[in-house]
């Protein structure tokens, strides 16, 4: 169940947090420390840490004697450039940075990170959605966890075009900056030139809005798709050749949008379906697999790895299915 090696899916690094988070939230972050620590662990358990590029040409047949390990970050977020690229570029490691256009352009609400504070702050929170009212009681962590959740599937299980006023709903009782966190928290295009030109990087693309592509009209999808890629490619002066589903789950991303991806001429498209790389993935290159890498879920042991990298976690959550 561990096949070739494995595709690790990364979103922040930074520093620790001392104030209290929302667990959906903070699990997308890890410390510079332990990215650091994953890097080691690869090396001494004999992984070839290689490039999205590389995968593509083992899968198309060329031979790799060890396992590999890859790295990838979603989104597009300051804190790749300001703490991550230092640690790959000490190791030298490469890896890719999936940018979703909207963050460096300044146009992107990070409503998940606005909705977390909002409810951090609050210990009631009353909006009305749809004409409905709907009110929260939130003052333990418990229950602002809970709320979170609430609203978060309010926000995002509706269709895609309707995102920004849905966002306007939920806040609009409240003095909330809808970009404050985007310059506070996104990387800008001269970090992302910057790192472009280091042999080590990929800059790959992951849409322009960030929606949910399959609540998306196809023309809608192949936009999304192609918008990125050519606005990347304009600002680097750089060929982007991979590409990553937005939140990437089977609730998100299905065959037509893999068929979509594979129309625009990627050579390879990540998910974010939990599983390891196999031979067989040589015809799947537009629905690669990854490993989600969580600091916190694995309370900071970066020996929890081994149970992803050697197949065990992966074969129990697909119920004993090796290629996804």
């Amino acid at each position: 169940y561990s096949g070739l090696g494995s595709i690790l899916m990364f979103h922040r690094v930074c520093p620790e947090s001392s104030t209290p988070r929302i667990r959906g939230n903070a699990g997308l972050e890890v410390t510079p420390e332990y990215l650091e620590k994953t890097i080691r662990f690869l090396r001494q358990n004999d992984y070839e840490i290689i490039s999205l590029t590389r995968v593509a040409q083992i899968l198309n047949g060329s031979h790799e004697e060890k396992k590999f390990a890859v790295f990838t970050l979603d989104d597009g977020y300051v804190d790749n450039y300001l703490y991550a690229y230092p640690v790959f570029k000490k190791h030298k490691v490469p890896f890719t940075i999936y940018v979703t256009t909207h963050f460096p352009d300044g146009k992107a609400i990070l409503w998940w990170y606005l909705l977390e504070d909002l409810i951090l702050r609050e210990n009631r929170i009353e909006f009305e959605f749809d004409g409905r009212k709907h009110q929260y009681f939130c003052a333990s962590l418990w229950e602002k966890e809970r709320t979170y959740q609430d609203i978060h599937g309010l926000i995002l299980n509706n269709p895609s075009g309707t995102l920004e006023q849905r966002i306007q709903q939920i806040f609009k009782n409240y003095v909330v900056d809808l970009l404050g966190k985007t310059s506070e928290l996104a990387l800008n295009w001269q970090q992302i030139r910057e790192m472009s030109e280091n042999p080590l990087v990929e800059i790959g693309a992951h849409t322009t809005h960030h929606h949910a592509l399959n609540k998306l009209p196809e023309p809608a999808v192949q936009k999304e798709m192609e918008g990125s890629r050519s606005k990347i490619e304009s600002e680097t002066g750089q060929k982007v050749e991979h590409f990553c589903y937005p939140f990437g789950t089977q609730s998100e991303v299905g065959e037509r949008e893999f068929q979509i991806a594979k129309k625009c001429g990627f050579k390879t498209s990540t998910t974010a379906h939990a599983a390891n790389i196999f031979p067989e993935h040589k015809n799947l290159l537009e629905r690669l697999p990854r490993i989600p890498v969580n600091e916190k879920r694995d309370n900071g042991d970066i020996n929890y790895l081994n149970l992803w990298l050697n197949g065990a976690l992966p074969c129990i959550i697909n119920k004993f299915k090796r290629v996804v």
